[in-house]
């Protein structure tokens, strides 16, 4: 019973306080429920607008990582062609020392086979003088004269 009572009068308590209020204080109630209203539609707003923007931000976040990627990758490839072509250039060089030393070798012989032809040719010449001296003598017997130029 005692419950009942305690219910009846919970119950009467809140009629009257209901009641009680006033229609100018329930309408400011009401337009300050739609001002919270708005405030959190406008908050909703620029929480989507901040989130899209965020989204936006982080694609290109990842564009640019992706981008980074590439070129590091890029350089990477670009630093083991340079080590290619250094070698390769160590390699053209030591082999242009060699043709540089073998021409200069070549240059010595093409000299010397001048040289030796040179002789060669002097000695032919002599054997030829020796071998032939009938030969001579006639042009002796001319130059004799006076006639014959030697």
């Amino acid at each position: 019973m005692r419950f009942l009572w305690c219910a009846t009068a919970a119950v009467a308590w809140l009629a009257t306080g209901c009641a009680r209020i006033t229609p100018e204080r329930l309408e400011a109630q009401v337009q300050e429920t739609m001002r919270w209203q708005r405030e959190y539609q406008l908050e909703r707003e620029r929480s989507e607008a901040v989130a899209v923007r965020l989204a936006a931000l982080e694609a290109t976040i990842e564009r640019l990582v992706g981008e980074r990627a590439e070129v590091e990758q890029g350089r990477v490839a670009l630093l083991e062609e340079l080590v290619r072509t250094e070698a390769d250039r160590h390699a053209l060089e030591e082999h242009n020392t060699q043709l540089l030393a073998r021409e200069r070798e070549l240059n010595e012989l093409r000299e010397m086979h001048e040289q030796l032809s040179d002789v060669f040719y002097e000695s032919a010449l002599e054997r030829a003088r020796r071998r032939l001296p009938s030969a001579r003598q006639p042009d002796a017997s001319v130059a004799g004269d006076g006639t014959a130029v030697p």
